[in-house]
């Protein structure tokens, strides 16, 4: 099978999904896609609405010439926020961690080592990009799948956020994740970009994640993103490790994966 040019889907079994359910992949392919074209993941939001998103994400990946694969972590096959934005890294009940093998941050992998096959690609690696509930799967897939080959992670104004350090219980820190250290270590060194509209302050909308543990990090989105990245580096720090995380603050962008599309394009156009 191979990709047609310009806007596709295709569909695809993994493991991370509950049983019996497909995974559906909207993507777009340049016409002049070569094998060492740059491969563009971009994750939805809570809507679970990866369609829209690769229409939104279309026009950009036109200017850099990538391939863009949005997968649907649809509601029947990541039932709920455990799923996917928490990776399925616990049981249903929360009260124990599943083996890695389960985590749906695995699938990213296997979609990218899917697609290489399909397209002929040579590339190594891949860009990947979360807006809101898909900046929550982003910044926790850079701290806990250690293998993860993507170039450059952006995490876009994600409501609530894991805090790489202990202190917080998870999934708002790491008391009780297996193999602390490590999961600091790598975590903390990977090129991750926190990204965060400058507007994005609401403070009332009812998708904003309210816990105490949530409300610790700020009052909205944006307070959250420049404390969770605030707090990385001081941890970093306290640790003597290696910091490799960005932070953006986009002019004039409240919580619009348009808005913020925009500039995470340039990021990869300029960084990656």
């Amino acid at each position: 099978m191979n990709l047609a040019s310009g806007p596709s889907h295709f569909t695809f079994t993994d493991p991370a999904a509950e049983p019996g359910e497909e995974v559906r992949v909207f993507t777009w392919s340049p016409p002049e896609f070569q094998p060492d074209s740059p491969i563009l993941i971009a994750l939805h939001g809570y809507k679970r609405n990866a369609e829209q998103y690769r229409d939104d994400w279309q026009p950009h990946a036109e200017a850099l010439g990538a391939l863009l694969l949005a997968p649907e972590f649809s509601q029947t096959g990541f039932p709920g926020p455990r799923a996917y934005e928490v990776g399925n890294m616990r049981t249903p009940d929360r009260r124990h961690f599943l083996p890695r093998e389960r985590w749906s941050y695995g699938l990213i992998e296997r979609l990218f080592d899917r697609v290489r096959a399909m397209t002929g690609s040579r590339r190594e690696g891949y860009w990947l990009y979360g807006h809101s509930a898909g900046a929550q799967f982003v910044h926790r897939l850079a701290l806990f799948q250690e293998k993860a080959r993507f170039e450059v992670a952006i995490a876009a104004n994600a409501g609530a956020y894991t805090l790489a350090r202990p202190g917080e219980r998870f999934p708002y820190g790491l008391d009780r994740i297996p193999d602390l250290e490590n999961v600091q270590e790598q975590g903390l060194s990977r090129p991750l970009v926190v990204m965060v509209g400058e507007k994005d302050t609401n403070t009332t909308n009812a998708m904003l994640l309210r816990s105490e543990e949530a409300m610790r990090q700020g009052p909205h989105r944006h307070a959250r993103g420049v404390y969770f990245f605030e707090d990385a580096r001081r941890e970093a720090a306290r640790m003597q490790l290696p910091f490799a995380w960005r932070l953006v603050i986009v002019p004039d962008v409240g919580h619009s994966n348009r808005g913020m599309a925009r500039v995470a394009a340039s990021w990869f156009a300029n960084n990656a």
